[in-house]
């Protein structure tokens, strides 16, 4: 029996869509032919009754708990929840985020009350078969992780969390001048008295100046790895969701990448994804920096490194914490769209002034004896050029900007082989 997944980017809706907006109910046609129909909610739910966190994923992003209403109205049947946003409104605003979920009967995954039900799947039926969906994130602030409980001492709210490492591989020179710097600023006074103390453990074979660890290498460059205990954990997870689903997606969140640019993963993610097929999963669908990144088919499964967005509306907030107004020396009589406004030199930096960040797909993906047998791509178009009132909001893009997705997709899969090939405004990838 066939499973149909489809699947959809990060959701960041601040407004409810205008009358003018008529790109949902054609979107929602191709969503609701799909067995399963997934979201990544990359928002507070909450009527700003909640105090802000000391962190946030970038800017502090609540939305009031009927917005959920009107992302429902899609088709949706399930919420991915784990990402750089979710504890921007700290545990109240996470408290508020699922009672409006779990008063809608909603399914979600990637957050609760402490690590156990962060990390706990959620289950759907399709059919005669049943589907396991994990939510994951790999960029966070530490306080925002969840934690288990350890009698008498119960578990900590946030999310599930894909801890990772970072390692700069730099030649001897290079390291003698680290080493030299290091000596004449005292960087690391503090650190190396409390790797004497046993505080903090010593790393072998790395160099550490302040934060970041450097390791002597002729090849420059740098590595990245996973946590061996959140890989543990979630390979525990799929294993044992895999006992009643016949299908597992695991949903991951990461703004991390290789490089200088945002559509590249990082080796850890590669690492990551790859894994998870390895454990059984049947599909790693990937978001966060907000642009496309590559397609792989890995043993016969689909990793979407990132989709990218479905509504895009990150710089709309009615209101802003104190903390903003701080971090940005802007004047606190200015109103939330003034003070964002200052941020972004009035719409000419930051994340909205990139039409790259308004263009994603929506893989649209079928499953049969747990085997992929059909992936179709729907390119989307966010509005980057159309007035205020409906900018951020999805569109089936047109046949010229589909074009210009599958040649980006193009250049991006190519290095992990894989193909596809264009058919009006659809992108078909070669299983």
């Amino acid at each position: 029996m066939k499973v149909s997944i489809c699947a959809t980017g990060d959701s960041i809706m601040m407004n409810p869509p205008p009358r003018e907006y008529n790109g949902g109910e054609e979107l929602k046609k191709i969503i609701d032919k799909a067995d399963i129909r997934i979201n990544n909610l990359e928002m507070v739910l909450s009527n700003y009754d909640c105090f802000a966190s000391t962190f946030c994923g970038g800017t502090w992003l609540t939305s009031p708990p009927e917005t959920l209403e009107e992302l429902l109205a899609f088709g949706f049947n399930y919420f991915s929840i784990a990402n750089n946003h979710t504890m921007d409104y700290s545990y109240n605003g996470l408290e508020s985020t699922l009672a409006t979920l779990e008063k809608h009967g909603i399914a979600f995954s990637g957050a609760g009350k402490d690590l156990a039900e962060a990390s706990r799947p959620a289950f759907l039926e399709a059919g005669k078969s049943k589907v396991g969906l994990i939510s994951i994130c790999a960029t966070n602030d530490d306080a925002a992780r969840a934690g288990y409980a350890r009698p008498p001492i119960p578990g900590r709210p946030g999310l599930n969390p894909l801890r990772h490492s970072e390692v700069y591989n730099i030649n001897s020179s290079h390291m003698n001048a680290l080493k030299e710097i290091a000596k004449n600023t005292c960087i690391n006074g503090r650190i190396d008295n409390s790797k004497k103390g046993g505080y903090t453990i010593q790393k072998p074979g790395l160099f550490s100046l302040g934060a970041i660890d450097f390791k002597e290498s002729d090849v420059e460059g740098k590595t990245s790895s996973c946590n061996k205990n959140d890989m543990a954990r979630t390979k525990n997870v799929i294993e044992n969701a895999l006992k009643e689903a016949s299908y597992l997606v695991v949903l991951v969140h990461s703004h991390e990448i290789k490089g200088l640019t945002d559509d590249e993963p990082d080796y850890f993610l590669e690492e990551f994804a790859r894994s998870c097929i390895d454990w059984g999963a049947s599909a790693v669908i990937g978001s966060g920096t907000h642009q496309l990144k590559a397609i792989e088919i890995y043993k016969g499964k689909p990793i979407f490194y990132s989709i990218a967005n479905f509504i895009f509306q990150s710089d709309a907030s009615h209101y802003m914490p104190q903390d903003y107004y701080e971090k940005y020396d802007i004047p606190t009589e200015y109103t939330a769209e003034q003070a964002i406004a200052i941020r972004s030199a009035n719409g000419t930096r930051g994340l909205n002034c990139d039409f790259m960040n308004f263009r994603a797909i929506m893989p649209f993906m079928e499953f049969e004896d747990g085997k992929l047998c059909r992936l179709v791509l729907y390119p989307l178009e966010m509005g980057f050029a159309a007035g205020p009132g409906l900018r951020g909001y999805p569109n089936l893009a047109d046949e010229k900007t589909a074009k210009e997705i599958a040649d980006r997709l193009v250049e991006l899969s190519t290095p992990y082989g894989t193909k596809l090939s264009t058919r009006k405004n659809r992108i078909v990838v070669t299983i």
